[in-house]
C-alpha cells in the first residue's frame, strides 16, 4: 500500500513540474499571436506632434504690395547737445510705392507685404499669421507747419516752411511693422479653399516697429552707418532698430484662382507708437496712423485629412 502511494505521489508531483515548464511557452505563444494581429500605426500615427503640425495643416503664403495714407502726426524732437526741444505739429506725410520696380525684378525695393500663416481649428475658420508690411513714410516738402518748444537754447512758437533743410523726415527703408495676428475666415462662394471660391478674411494684430531713419533736421543730417552684417538691426542704433510698437486690423476678400493661387485685397488701419528715432546729435519721437490698401497673390499647402 505505502509502494503505491508513493508511486501515485511521484506522478502527481512529476505532472506539475511539467506544467509550470510549459506555461510560460504557452504565455509566448499568445504574446506572439497578439502581436501577430495587431496592425502596424497607421500613415496619420506616424512622426512627432511637430512634424504632425507643418505637414497636416493648411498652410499658406502671400507676396504683394500696397497703397499707404497718413495721417498728420506731431514730431517731437530732442536733441541736447544743440540746445534743441521742440515739437513740429500737425506733419502731412505721404508714401512711396513706385509699383513699377516689380517690374523690373526688384521685389524688396517698393514697398511690399508678406503673410505666412497657418489655420488651427478643424472647420479651418481661424488662423495664426505672421505679418511684415515694408511701408514707406515721407514728410511733404513745401508745407507749412507749427513749430513749439526751445531751438538753441530760445524758446519758439512760429509756423515754419518745412523744406528739405529745415525739417524732412524719411522713413523708406523703411516703416516696417512686424506682426503676429488673428485670422478669421468665412466662406462666401463655392467650397472653402477650392477654386473659384470666394472668402470674407479678417485680421487683428500686434507687434513692434522696425524703422530705417533718413532725415534733415535744421541743416543737419542723421547717420546710422552701412547696411552691413553687423549693422543690420539693433536696439538702440543699426540700418534697421526696435523702434516702437505697433497694432492694427485688416479686412478684405480672399478669391481663390486656381487652387492652390489665390489673390487677396484688404485694407488695413494701424497705429504706431515710436519712440527713440536717431536724428543728429538725438532721437525723435512720434506716432503713426496709417490706412493701408494690400493687394497680393498667395499660395496654399492643403494637409488635412479630407484632402
Amino acid at each position: 500500500m505505502g509502494r503505491r502511494l508513493a508511486i501515485v505521489l511521484a506522478a502527481l508531483v512529476a505532472s506539475g513540474a511539467a506544467q509550470v515548464q510549459l506555461a510560460p511557452a504557452r504565455a509566448q505563444s499568445t504574446a506572439d499571436i497578439h502581436k501577430s494581429i495587431t496592425p502596424p500605426p497607421s500613415l496619420d500615427d506616424r512622426g512627432s506632434a511637430f512634424w504632425r503640425f507643418f505637414r497636416d495643416g493648411e498652410w499658406y503664403f502671400s507676396f504683394g504690395t500696397s497703397k499707404q495714407y497718413w495721417a498728420p502726426t506731431n514730431f517731437h524732437i530732442s536733441q541736447p547737445s544743440l540746445g534743441n526741444d521742440f515739437t513740429v505739429h500737425s506733419v502731412s506725410g505721404h508714401d512711396d510705392s513706385d509699383a513699377g520696380a516689380f517690374l523690373q525684378g526688384d521685389l524688396f525695393g517698393p514697398q511690399y507685404n508678406i503673410r505666412i500663416g497657418r489655420f488651427i481649428n478643424d472647420a479651418r475658420t481661424f488662423a495664426i499669421e505672421l505679418n511684415f508690411d515694408h511701408t514707406k513714410y515721407t514728410s511733404t516738402d513745401g508745407q507749412t507747419a507749427n513749430v513749439t518748444g526751445t531751438i538753441a537754447g530760445v524758446p519758439v512758437n512760429a509756423n515754419h516752411v518745412l523744406d528739405a533743410n529745415y525739417f524732412r523726415y524719411l522713413l523708406h527703408n523703411g516703416a516696417n511693422h512686424l506682426m503676429a495676428n488673428l485670422v478669421y475666415r468665412r466662406p462666401l462662394l463655392g467650397e472653402l479653399n477650392e477654386t473659384f471660391s470666394l472668402a470674407f478674411i479678417g485680421k487683428a494684430g500686434v507687434g513692434v516697429m522696425l524703422p530705417h531713419a533718413d532725415n534733415t533736421i535744421l541743416g543737419y543730417s542723421n547717420n546710422v552707418g552701412t547696411k552691413t552684417p553687423g549693422n543690420y538691426i539693433g536696439i538702440h542704433n543699426g540700418w534697421w532698430q526696435f523702434g516702437g510698437v505697433t497694432t492694427g486690423a485688416e479686412a478684405g476678400f480672399r478669391f481663390v484662382a486656381f487652387k492652390p493661387v489665390y489673390f487677396e485685397v484688404t485694407d488695413k488701419v494701424a497705429y504706431a507708437d515710436m519712440w527713440n528715432i536717431p536724428v543728429y546729435q538725438g532721437t525723435a519721437s512720434h506716432s503713426l496712423w496709417m490706412n493701408e490698401v494690400v493687394f497680393s497673390i498667395g499660395f496654399t499647402y492643403d494637409g488635412t485629412p479630407h484632402h
